[in-house]
């Protein structure tokens, strides 16, 4: 007989080996150890007590992870995973665990649900469709290995004034983009920075990224989050090749360079990127739903 718990009420061994089975043979690899997968809780604010395990009787059969994030009165639930172990596929079981998903974001009253899914996964966006879910935007996960250049025009970087910060600085810009992916929002940069960059006194563009290193403290990859330019600057695209060159500054090695699940709608940052040399590893589609 299935039945549901919230992940508080099961040991996280458990939680975990929902995990790995909801995700074998998916289309990346989302196997993890289980302090990977504790820390993944923790940044993506993933919540215990609002997220479900299903169960088999005492087996664990699949797992579905929401976060919720409240901002200007707004309150929004994120679906971070939604998987169902490989015997137990084809039954009808991720309706179920869509539905749990569904009670426990009227528990915590969140007015707009987000999700993402692999553009070929045709069965699961047509399960999210029938919850309501509506296809916005297609996210690109990009990334290069290659140095960074982007030339600026002559003597513009000399104008331009930077401070480095907390992420939770450039959320208190007033051009801060709130629109983007749940992964991409300054409370998912744990251990990041911001870097804001000024023009005349006055903010003009940020970006939001983060360091990753080995444990021999070795640099291995640079995250970008956001970078966002004022909608009223006329030089825009020279902007976003200067926060661009700082944040992936060819002088920090052969660190591997990551865009996370960018807008495709946001074009002129995504053909600077691929001027760069960024190309797609993944691409998902976003997809939200009033509550």
């Amino acid at each position: 007989m299935v039945t549901f718990k919230r992940l508080h009420e099961v040991p996280m061994k458990i939680v975990l080996e929902a995990w790995e089975k909801g995700f074998e043979g998916y289309y990346v690899n989302l196997s993890m150890p289980l302090q990977a997968f504790v820390t993944r809780l923790t940044n993506e604010d993933l919540l215990l007590d609002l997220s479900n395990i299903m169960l088999d009787g005492d087996k664990p059969i699949g797992i579905n992870l929401n976060g919720v994030r409240s901002a200007d009165g707004q309150v929004t639930g994120w679906n971070g995973g939604i998987g169902i172990a490989p015997e137990y596929r084809g039954r009808g079981l991720g309706k179920l665990l869509m539905e749990e998903s569904m009670k426990a974001y009227l528990e915590a009253g969140v007015h707009q649900a987000t999700l993402e899914a692999f553009v070929q996964n045709k069965g699961a966006i047509k399960l999210y469709e029938k919850f309501g879910y509506v296809i916005k935007d297609k996210l690109l996960h990009m990334s290069t290995m290659n140095p960074v250049y982007l030339e600026t025009e002559p003597g513009i970087d000399s104008s331009f004034t930077t401070i480095i910060d907390m992420p939770i600085a450039a959320s208190r810009l007033p051009f801060y983009n709130r629109a983007g992916a749940w992964q991409t929002q300054w409370q998912s940069a744990k251990g990041g920075q911001s870097l804001i960059v000024y023009l005349g006194g006055e903010p003009v563009g940020y970006a939001i990224f983060r360091h990753n290193y080995n444990p021999q403290g070795e640099l291995v990859s640079i995250a970008l989050y956001q970078c966002e330019v004022h909608s009223e600057q006329a030089s825009s695209l020279q902007i976003y090749k200067y926060m661009l060159g700082q944040v992936f500054d060819p002088g920090k090695g052969n660190a591997k360079k990551v865009v996370i699940n960018l807008k495709e709608s946001h074009t002129e940052l995504v053909a600077v990127l691929r001027e760069a040399g960024f190309a797609a590893e993944v691409e998902l589609v976003y997809m939200e739903k009033t509550m």
